[in-house]
């Protein structure tokens, strides 16, 4: 007997998902199950096993087998799909006994699967396989066993579909994570009351330095008193506004200039959020000289005397910097203008300080 909330337990519940396979075939007395569901039907997206076979076993059908599966295709064929069968009736004894994956697979494991239970499913752009087997020795399966897999079939469909919907929203946001972590920015995501809901890479790394802002309690706080009042006066301003309106403030620090703290609300769906960004004016952008290249056209160097110029720096001290004569900075300099085509350093400050601060942090650190 299959229980249904067995079934649905495994929509949510990633570890009953790996138990299905082997829950099914126990309720048929299969000896080995496998389970899985794709977005197309040469995609597996999850697998669910009852662990009869290892993984490095499997491992070698996924790689070496898969094609020359007679049971997966004789049950993918449009008119087998959405239903259970004994696969006896598509592949008979003697063409499974003379096939290469019995014989280059099953046979040299030391093993005797012989006999399957399986169906394809095909549902809302999704591709979900059951396999319940047991070996020569045994009864093939009957068809009270193919009623007990085939009346659940529509839950285990079901099932399928949710967890892609949750897989897909999860996918969303760890893209949505990753597109935060690239900003140069910390963002922290609020609730009115400063409760943090969540933030990117940069505000945790600026949490864990302590040196202007810290939670208390799970609430954003300054550590400066005098900050901490105006941030949660800004707060609850922003708290207030209908959206359009930011407000910033200054959180400073003992040993560097102060962040700033740009604070803005934001409504999602019936409720409202604070976004707080966090710009630390000493952190500088790596990304920067790369793109101020591929946009103007300029080269390593003179890229480089750009985003210097951007920083306040004057001739003298790049020459210094650089190593250079005084008149191959100017040279740099009359090049960088003529590729921006602007003809002072307030103009060429507003075009590379349009481009979006993205952060110096490497994927996987």
């Amino acid at each position: 007997m299959i229980r249904t909330e067995d079934i649905y337990d495994a929509a949510t519940d990633d570890a009953a998902f790996d138990r299905l396979a082997s829950t099914l075939a126990g309720a048929v007395g299969a000896r080995s199950g496998v389970l899985h569901w794709g977005h197309a039907s040469d995609h597996v997206a999850e697998i669910s096993y009852s662990g009869y076979f290892s993984d490095g076993q499997m491992a070698i059908y996924e790689e070496e087998f898969q094609d020359d599966d007679l049971w997966g295709a004789a049950v993918v064929r449009a008119e087998a799909v959405n239903r259970v069968w004994n696969v006896e009736t598509f592949v008979s004894d003697h063409i499974y006994e003379g096939s290469r994956i019995y014989n280059e697979w099953i046979r040299p494991m030391g093993d005797d699967t012989f006999r399957c239970l399986g169906g394809v499913i095909h549902r809302d752009g999704l591709t979900g396989h059951i396999g319940l087997h047991r070996g020569r020795a045994q009864k093939p399966f009957d068809s009270q066993e193919e009623r007990v897999i085939q009346e659940n079939m529509g839950h285990i469909a079901r099932m399928f579909a949710i967890r892609s919907k949750l897989d897909r929203i999860n996918h969303r946001g760890r893209s949505l994570q990753a597109t935060l972590d690239m900003l140069g920015h910390a963002v922290f995501t609020l609730r009115p009351n400063g409760t943090l809901i969540d933030c990117n890479r940069a505000a945790d790394m600026l949490l864990c330095r302590a040196d202007g802002l810290t939670l208390r309690q799970r609430q954003l706080k300054a550590r400066d008193p005098r900050d901490d009042e105006a941030l949660q006066t800004a707060l609850r301003i922003a708290s207030a506004r209908e959206g359009g309106q930011a407000s910033a403030i200054f959180i400073h620090r003992a040993a560097d200039s102060p962040y700033v703290l740009s604070i803005a609300s934001v409504r999602v769906g019936a409720q409202r959020q604070i976004v707080a960004i966090a710009t630390d004016p000493n952190e500088e952008d790596a990304s920067l000289t790369s793109r101020i290249r591929a946009l103007y056209g300029l080269t390593k160097a003179e890229a480089e005397v750009a985003q210097a110029l951007c920083a306040g720096r004057g001739l003298e001290e790049l020459s210094q910097e650089r190593g250079v004569a005084l008149n191959t900075v100017r040279t740099q300099i009359k090049n960088i203008y003529a590729k921006l085509d602007c003809s002072r350093q307030s103009e060429l400050v507003a075009r590379i300080g349009a481009l979006p601060r993205l952060s110096a942090a490497k994927n996987g650190d």
